[in-house]
């Protein structure tokens, strides 16, 4: 995956023939969580990759309601291992790192380290999570790939 750091991103998988993107819940219940929609449902909430690079990871970014925010875990509760988009102040400088599918161009694994343990996001089939992804230890991880795209968005630093 060629990476552009002025860019932002769209990450996607495919369920049945469709390709689903990753936006981001902006209220209810599930407030700052990820889910998958169709693109014509899709409300805009692109990706920034930060690569830190003596850790060959990266750290997601994306604009909710007008914040910045960094995709993270909960850690926890009834949500343990969903994804959350948080506030700088919250963040837990969680690292992601991508593994490429041998077998299928352009789709990768995407992992972290959650409680010590390596952790693949994997996808919620139906149920209360449908479409939401997870953390999933490798022995019951289902094999979901996703997708990465650069958008024509450029990303431009303002300094007042």
């Amino acid at each position: 995956m060629n990476q552009y750091p002025n860019y932002y991103y769209q990450i996607y998988s495919v369920i049945g023939n469709h390709k689903m993107v990753l936006d981001i819940f902006n209220r209810g219940r599930y407030s700052f969580m990820p889910h998958l929609v169709s693109k014509k449902n899709f409300s805009g909430h692109y990706w920034q990759m930060e690569i830190i690079e003596n850790e060959k990871a990266f750290k997601l970014t994306t604009t909710v309601l007008g914040v910045e925010m960094w995709l993270d875990t909960i850690d926890g509760g009834i949500f343990d291992g969903l994804l959350i988009a948080v506030p700088k102040d919250k963040y837990s400088n969680r690292l992601w790192k991508i593994e490429k599918n041998n077998l299928q161009k352009h789709s990768f694994k995407i992992s972290t380290f959650l409680r010590g343990e390596l952790k693949y996001i994997d996808l919620y089939q139906g149920g209360d999570f449908n479409n939401m992804p997870y953390l999933s230890s490798e022995s019951s991880y289902s094999n979901q790939y996703w997708g990465v795209e650069r958008t024509n968005d450029e990303i431009f630093e303002y300094t007042f």
